[in-house]
């Protein structure tokens, strides 16, 4: 089982755009996925259109056990929601002797999964830290701007030890730019192979979420599908 956390502590660089739709090409890949929503904003639940009766939180504060916090909502892909309340579990966190072994705890029994997507909030957090104690290994998306690249170094700079960033993924590509070529080999030069093939900007994308749909779902022939499907391509080749 693989347990990846999707980090960059920019806001806007499609942290759960990559955890959806990169979810589901891997599900419909054969792969059996995760995906949990770390961040009190609960985008995921919003994008795939899940009224949950139970969150992340719920697990968190001992209030339901982890069957009853995940949701099944795609062949292959479960999620773990969450919501505003989440916000709460920093106070409480900071108040534990080990602060950072919360995730570890609560997500222990987990077992059946080819993989874990922690979709992870824009910000260094006590959140964040239980999510890098957790994962084995981060998927780092980076919006192709410069100030994205500040982002980048704050989360380089605040590894615990023990995880490293495998991919970095390279999002709203645009290859009519000077900008996003120059930026995309800024990022080829310091991080070598563990740069994927870029995610082009692509409108059908943030039109899928309104209508609560993963891009495949949405329009399987657009550039957003077809970039998630190569990616996952790339990810299951190791």
């Amino acid at each position: 089982m693989r347990k990846i956390a999707i980090l960059n502590f920019k806001g806007g660089t499609g942290k759960t755009t990559t955890a959806v739709n990169l979810s589901h090409a891997l599900a419909l890949s054969g792969k059996s996925v995760l995906v949990i929503d770390c961040d009190p904003q609960g985008s995921v639940a919003g994008w795939l259109g899940i009224n949950p009766e139970h969150t992340f939180f719920d697990l968190l504060t001992d209030q339901v056990s982890i069957e009853n916090c995940i949701h099944h909502t795609r062949e292959g892909m479960d999620v773990i929601p969450s919501d505003k309340r989440l916000t709460l579990i920093e106070v409480r966190l900071a108040q534990r002797e080990n602060m950072g072994t919360a995730f570890l705890e609560k997500l222990s029994s987990l077992s059946k999964y080819d993989f874990v997507l922690l979709d992870c909030p824009p910000s260094m957090s006590i959140l964040n830290l239980n999510a890098l104690e957790y994962a084995e290994e981060i998927f780092m998306p980076v919006s192709l701007d410069y100030l994205s690249l500040r982002g980048v170094r704050q989360v380089i700079e605040s590894l615990p030890e023990g995880i490293e960033i495998t991919k970095v993924i390279p999002t709203f590509y645009d290859q009519r730019t000077k900008k996003s070529k120059e930026i995309l080999e800024d990022l080829k030069s310091f991080f070598k192979e563990k740069v994927t093939m870029p995610i082009r900007v692509n409108v059908r994308i943030a039109e899928s979420s309104s209508f609560h749909k993963t891009i495949f779902e949405y329009d399987s022939k657009s550039r957003g599908a077809h970039d998630y499907w190569e990616l996952a391509k790339e990810i299951l080749r190791g």
